[in-house]
C-alpha cells in the first residue's frame, strides 16, 4: 500500500497494512488520536501520517517543535523531518517506555512525566521524547 492511497481515505483500519515509503516497507506500529505510526523492519525509523488530513496539521506542529529547538534540546527529542509535502513525519525510532522494561532513573521518570510519557529509548539507550508536541508541556 502506498502512503498516498491511505491518505486519500478517511478513517479506516490500517493495522494490517504495509506501507512502501522511499523504497522501504513499513509495518503498522501504533495509532494515537490524530496519527498512524508505521515502523521499518530494523526499527530504525518510523513514519507518521494524519488519520484525517482535513483536520489540524499535527505533522507540521511536530516538525515546528523540532525546527525551533536548540541543539541542546534536540538531544532529548527524536530526530524528525517533514517529508512528502508535509504529509509524513519521518522520525528516528524510539522504543516507547510503555513497551520496554528498562529501569529508569528518577531524572528519567521526571522527564517522561513532563512529556506525558510519550518517550522511548533510541538505539544508543538515550531516553527521548517522540511526540514532540508533548515535550516538557507538563
Amino acid at each position: 500500500m502506498k502512503i498516498e492511497q491511505i491518505l486519500e481515505q478517511k478513517k479506516r483500519d490500517v493495522t494490517s497494512d504495509i506501507v512502501l515509503y522511499n523504497g522501504e516497507a513499513f509495518a503498522y506500529w501504533d495509532s494515537g488520536l490524530t496519527r498512524h505510526v508505521f515502523v521499518n523492519a530494523d526499527k530504525t525509523k518510523v513514519i507518521k501520517f494524519l488519520i484525517e488530513k482535513d483536520h489540524k496539521d499535527y505533522n507540521l506542529e511536530e516538525f515546528e517543535v523540532w525546527r525551533k529547538s536548540s541543539e541542546e534540546n534536540r538531544t532529548k527529542l527524536a530526530k524528525t523531518s517533514l517529508e512528502l509535502n508535509g504529509n509524513v513525519i519521518e522520525q528516528e525510532f524510539c522504543n516507547p517506555i510503555k513497551w520496554d522494561e528498562r529501569k529508569m532513573s528518577m531524572k528519567q521518570i521526571l522527564f517522561a512525566g513532563r512529556c506525558r510519557h510519550e518517550v522511548g529509548w533510541d538505539k544508543d539507550g538515550n531516553l527521548k521524547c517522540f511526540d514532540l508536541s508533548e515535550y516538557k508541556q507538563y
